[in-house]
């Protein structure tokens, strides 16, 4: 029963596929140029849109600068704060995922070993990349669906400058840095330490797929520091309100060859548009066309009529037998 069923399914759909190749054969026929200048103009107009609309996405407006998590970076109680600490954070933008890096370094007591220390990150949409063993993040729902909380042991490096902890987080999306076409928005997140602490802070903007040398900060703070790749702002650590640490650094910056390069497509997005009107007016008078041309096709052709017979000549009168013969005249004997 299934066989039978196949076999006419199969045939149901070679039927079709005759019927169709049939169709575009008729509709492809040297004849009937009407539907293939419609289909040409069909064509033309979808193409010319897509690619008009793909040219004139790659111009847009620079994107909102996004709202960065906050961080406060505090030590347990019975483990030993560094006489000096020194805060660490990069904002990357790579081909994966937006990665913030964060890393701590400090001062400690000749004979600390080791120290405990806490990371709350507040405002945080993202999550821990993965690879770091022993690293935890701890939703806190008492403070908010987005705070959490990141506290370790870690042993004391031997030497000054070498951090004592580094976390990655991760973005998919919701990231507080945004690369659009010219435009880069990004936003660093302000960082506090526990009361009682004091050192530096240092933030950077880093691009891995291209070089920051072509980019214009729009306005707001300029950076400290400026390389290739990255942008950096430097600031002593403290919660004092009027310190820069506290506070978030808004970032907008342009590219003034990506610029011209999006003004060029927005002028080529133009163009393509105006083909895309144009064959797009044409359509109805071709499918007019068209119809008409398929109607006419197969119509015989329409006949002059019968043809007139002959004019005869002038009709042939016979002689009338009552016309008399001439006479003849007599002969004398």
């Amino acid at each position: 029963m299934w066989n039978r069923r196949f076999q006419a399914i199969t045939a149901g759909a070679r039927r079709a596929l005759a019927k169709a190749w049939r169709a575009g054969r008729r509709i492809w026929a040297p004849g009937n140029y009407g539907f293939i200048v419609l289909f040409i103009l069909c064509a033309l107009t979808v193409i010319t849109v897509v690619l008009g609309f793909a040219l004139e996405g790659s111009a847009g407006p620079p994107p909102q600068v996004p709202v960065p998590p906050s961080m406060s970076v505090s030590f347990q109680p019975g483990s030993a704060p560094p006489a000096s600490l020194s805060v660490d954070t990069s904002l990357i933008e790579a081909p994966g995922p937006v990665n913030l890096i964060v890393s701590a370094s400090g001062v400690f007591a000749r004979r600390q070993s080791s120290v405990s220390w806490t990371l709350n990150i507040q405002g945080f949409s993202g999550y821990l990349c993965p690879g770091q063993a022993g690293l935890r993040l701890v939703p806190l729902p008492q403070q908010g669906n987005d705070d959490y909380l990141i506290d370790a042991s870690s042993p004391v490096p031997p030497y000054e400058g070498v951090p004592f902890f580094t976390v990655r987080l991760c973005w998919d999306r919701g990231a507080p840095l945004i690369t659009s076409g010219s435009y880069v928005s990004a936003a660093l997140s302000p960082v506090t330490a526990s009361s009682g602490s004091s050192g530096t802070l240092t933030r950077r903007l880093v691009l891995t797929g291209t070089s920051l040398s072509s980019y214009t900060l729009a306005g707001g703070i300029p950076p400290s520091e400026e390389t290739a790749q990255s942008w950096i702002w430097s600031s002593s650590l403290n919660s004092d309100i009027e310190n820069q640490a506290v506070h978030p650094i808004p970032i907008i910056a342009s590219s003034l060859p990506g610029i011209q390069h999006d003004n060029q497509n927005a002028f080529y997005a133009g163009i393509l548009f105006g083909i895309a009107g144009g064959a797009a007016v044409s359509v109805v008078p071709a499918l007019l066309d068209a119809v008409d041309r398929h109607k006419n096709r197969d119509k015989p052709a329409a006949g002059n009529g019968d043809q007139a017979p002959a004019a005869a000549g002038p009709a042939q009168v016979p002689p009338d037998s009552a016309t008399l013969a001439e006479p003849h005249s007599a002969t004398t004997p």
